[in-house]
């Protein structure tokens, strides 16, 4: 391997004071995301939580804790799903066993969430941004699904780096996609297959993420929102 899989496809980081004062609020019950959707309470029949992107930012905010206090493999484990996947290079594995048996790096890994979409269901969230280590830098993509006790695991982790880093905005955008409407029958919940987290949709349809292989060994990475009554790409990367 050329280059540890941390640096090369996904990147975290000890979050800004910019990002945790916007997200402090949050974790009080008042947050306002200036230019962001408002949650939305899901049709009668759906799920009953709300959909809150504010959960993802604090829990990326708990995730760069324990990357500072606990070490950095140990606070992936703690954070990703049993069945959680990432990239070793071009090769798919398990959070959890990667993780087990790889050493922390002498350098702690930095990230900033610029991006939450969330399913309207709020069961599903995708957040992306930019991660920095030393001289190295890139984006990151993650995926969380919401559990039975209302925490939220990940369960799929990716990216790649970039020729520049990328600017942390002044404030993390946040979408929520449009429930289905009014009097249309609730979806079945249809959870994915167990370790089948490269590509997969929400439970309410409302977002998608794609992953493809491209021959050189790179990969596509596309998600989509439901925006205007159809499904709308709002991100598009491709791991170097």
């Amino acid at each position: 391997m050329t280059k540890p899989a941390f640096l090369a496809l996904f990147g975290r980081r000890a979050l800004s004071a910019t990002t945790i004062a916007w997200a402090l609020p949050a974790l009080l019950g008042a947050l306002v995301i200036p230019g962001a959707a408002m949650a939305q309470r899901p049709p009668k029949g759906m799920a009953t939580m709300f959909a809150l992107p504010s959960d993802i930012i604090a829990r990326e905010i708990g995730f760069a804790r324990a990357v500072r206090d606990k070490g950095q493999w140990q606070a992936f484990r703690d954070h990703a799903a049993p069945d959680a996947q990432m990239f070793d290079g071009d090769k798919v594995v398990r959070v959890q066993d990667f993780a087990r048996r790889s050493a922390n790096p002498a350098t702690p890994l930095q990230w900033q969430v610029h991006n939450v979409w969330m399913s309207c269901d709020g069961a599903t969230a995708i957040s992306y941004g930019g991660w920095q280590q030393g001289a190295a830098h890139g984006w990151f993509s993650t995926v969380w699904q919401r559990q039975k006790k209302g925490h939220y695991l990940f369960v799929l982790d990716q990216g790649g780096v970039t020729e520049k880093p990328m600017a942390e905005p002044e404030w993390a955008e946040a979408k929520v996609a449009e429930c289905a409407p009014r009097g249309q029958k609730a979806l079945e919940f249809t959870p994915l297959a167990v370790g089948e987290y490269l590509s997969g949709e929400s439970s309410d349809h409302s977002l998608e993420w794609k992953t493809s292989a491209r021959p050189d060994g790179t990969r596509d990475y596309v998600v989509e929102v439901k925006i205007g009554g159809k499904m709308t790409e709002v991100l598009r990367r491709a791991s170097k």
